[in-house]
């Protein structure tokens, strides 16, 4: 028996206490049914039939005549309704959940909530849909984190004959420990599109570095020494692995609204002129803009936008100073230089490691932050090869 089913087969148990052996090997069968389905289900990459497994496996377990899934948006201000089942629309099951708002409440939503036609509530519900029997609002929760809410209806039939007019206890305890158990399924499909997303974000930061070293042809594997370069200061200075990897991103992706300048001022062999020259310094701001639709890479858009920001508050396009420019963008901002430095270029070549140290300890505390040069001059000093 694998982990995740001795965790379904030990909460299953819980609500098998007090039963006769008959009804307890009932129970068990059917908590065994629930628990094939569930780990069958944590397979599955595919939202979509995930919510539908998991919405209607709860109507069959409860005997309900309706059901819909809603899922907490990003910041759970509310949950949205992402699948109904039963002689029940999407557009029924809103006009319900509007009478019952209190369901989206994150407080209540972190309980069952059953409702019958005793409740107030209930009886609002009933001018929506006079049909309704009994309802009951079962939430999905992980790590304590409401990740959704299951709810259920006993409707009344269109053909007129008997139903269950209400959730019984064991229908509220067997319910509550499947929606336990769907909860980690759901959290396991959520966190599979996640990892995938990122998969197809990191091609599209591989195609993007790409994309920039193309455009300046004196700059081939720039982005990818800066990023080097920085992830190598980043550690000395003893950064946490989440920042070295948004400064990895960032470092990668520092020069990326260069894309947005032609190619001609990108490449010209002289002396920029002055209008040249300040659309070369507009570059930082595209490259926040061509990000801005990309929720993963927006903890990198500090980066981008200052990393030519200078200690002395003289750099660009904010001309911040000190402490006020971002750590990150700091870092990025000594990455930057010393590749362009020690990089040869078509008008010269590039300086020697020694060179480059003196401009660096010359320009500390000016242009760049001068703990970050002390520790970037002893790294390279105890190891050249990093200044390869």
């Amino acid at each position: 028996m694998s982990s995740q089913e001795e965790v379904f087969f030990t909460v299953n148990t819980k609500i098998c206490s007090g039963l006769s052996k008959c009804e307890l090997e009932k129970r068990l069968g059917e908590m065994q049914f629930i628990n094939d389905v569930l780990i069958t289900l944590i397979k599955n990459t595919d939202m979509d039939s995930t919510l539908a497994a998991i919405l209607d496996l709860a109507i069959q377990i409860t005997k309900s005549e309706a059901g819909g899934i809603l899922l907490a948006d990003r910041f759970f201000n509310e949950a949205r309704i992402m699948l109904a089942r039963g002689e029940l629309t999407e557009e029924q099951l809103q006009n319900i959940l509007t009478r019952a708002n209190f369901i989206r409440n994150p407080a209540v939503a972190k309980e069952v909530v059953c409702l019958t036609k005793g409740s107030p509530c209930f009886r609002e519900m009933l001018k929506v849909d006079p049909a309704l029997l009994s309802f009951i609002s079962v939430p999905l929760i992980v790590e304590r984190k409401t990740m959704g809410i299951l709810v259920l209806m006993h409707r009344q039939h269109h053909g007129g004959e008997d139903h269950l007019a209400s959730y019984l206890p064991q229908d509220i305890g067997t319910i509550s420990v499947f929606a336990s158990q769907a909860a980690l399924v759901l959290h396991n499909t959520l966190l599979k599109l996640e990892n995938g997303k990122k998969e197809v974000y990191l091609e599209t930061i591989a195609a993007l570095v790409t994309a920039i070293d193309a455009k300046d042809k004196y700059t081939r594997n720039h982005s990818k020494n800066v990023a080097r370069i920085a992830l190598a200061l980043a550690r000395g200075l003893k950064l946490s692995d989440s920042e070295i990897q948004t400064l990895e991103y960032g470092a990668l992706l520092h020069d990326i609204g260069k894309i947005g300048i032609p190619e001609a001022i990108l490449n010209k062999n002289g002396k920029l002129e002055y209008e040249e020259y300040e659309k070369i310094k507009s570059h930082p701001v595209i490259g926040v803009t061509i990000l801005q639709p990309v929720d993963f890479l927006q903890n990198t858009s500090a980066i981008i936008h200052y990393h030519h920001e200078r200690i002395d508050g003289k750099g660009y396009p904010s001309g911040l100073k000190g402490e006020n420019i971002p750590f990150e963008a700091r870092i990025v901002s000594i990455a930057d230089a010393w590749d362009a430095m020690t990089s040869d270029r078509s008008y010269r070549k590039g300086m020697s490691t020694e060179q480059a140290l003196r401009e660096l300890q010359n320009h500390a505390g000016s242009q760049f932050d001068s703990y970050m040069v002390k520790v970037f001059l002893a790294m390279i000093k105890q190891n050249p090869i990093l200044s390869a």
